[in-house]
């Protein structure tokens, strides 16, 4: 009579002291304890992405690999480089696709005014909530405008300014913290003949006509 095997466990529990609970806000590393490999997670995120789209009923398993081929592409394109990007470029791949979408339907012939309006208007809020998507990933990435602020301007002799702040030594020279940039000035040339009109008579040198 053959002997009855035993069941396997699902999952191997871990056990520790309660002492060596991790702080509230850590969480123990699932793959301690969860009963699936390697494969099993790299499809769920496949998935994940492939439940993004919308296919048709009664679509070809050939069509429908293709269309999930060219959302990972547009997935991998973003190059997310970690999770917050990974869920952002996820969240785009959908985006894109419920738009483009709405705009396929908004083009069936044969359909009423309103229907089509739906359809566009639908679209024209998937491309704004798209555009945010990537106006997020650039502010992630370091890539969103940044704005530089000049407190403090100081000119001194010579004209050269000084940006930030001055500090003042011993003998009350100003240090400089920040390289100075120059200053052009244009100071107009000098007229000789400035103050003639403002001189006593008697000082003024009498002009002599050329000689021809």
């Amino acid at each position: 009579m053959a002997r009855k095997k035993e069941p396997v466990p699902d999952t191997e529990v871990i056990t520790a002291p309660l002492e060596q609970r991790l702080p509230s806000h850590r969480l123990l590393t699932y793959d301690q304890m969860a009963s699936t490999n390697a494969n099993a997670v790299e499809l769920a995120k496949l998935n994940e992405i492939a439940s993004l789209l919308w296919l048709r009923e009664g679509i070809s398993r050939e069509d429908q690999d293709a269309l999930v081929v060219k959302a990972i592409d547009l997935f991998e394109s973003i190059k997310p480089a970690d999770g917050i990007e990974a869920m952002l470029a996820a969240q785009m791949v959908g985006t894109h696709s419920a738009a483009m979408e709405c705009l396929r339907r908004a083009m069936v012939p044969a359909q009423s005014f309103e229907g089509r309006n739906a359809n566009l208007s639908q679209a024209q809020r998937l491309m704004g909530l798209y555009a945010r998507q990537l106006a997020a990933l650039d502010k992630h990435r370091g890539k969103g405008q940044q704005k530089v602020t000049v407190e403090h301007i100081h000119v001194g002799a010579g004209g050269q300014a000084i940006v930030g702040n001055v500090a003042t030594g011993a003998a009350g020279s100003a240090r400089r913290q920040v390289a100075p940039p120059q200053i052009e000035q244009h100071v107009a040339p000098h007229d000789p003949l400035d103050g003639l009109a403002s001189a006593p008579a008697a000082r003024r040198a009498p002009l002599k006509a050329p000689r021809g």
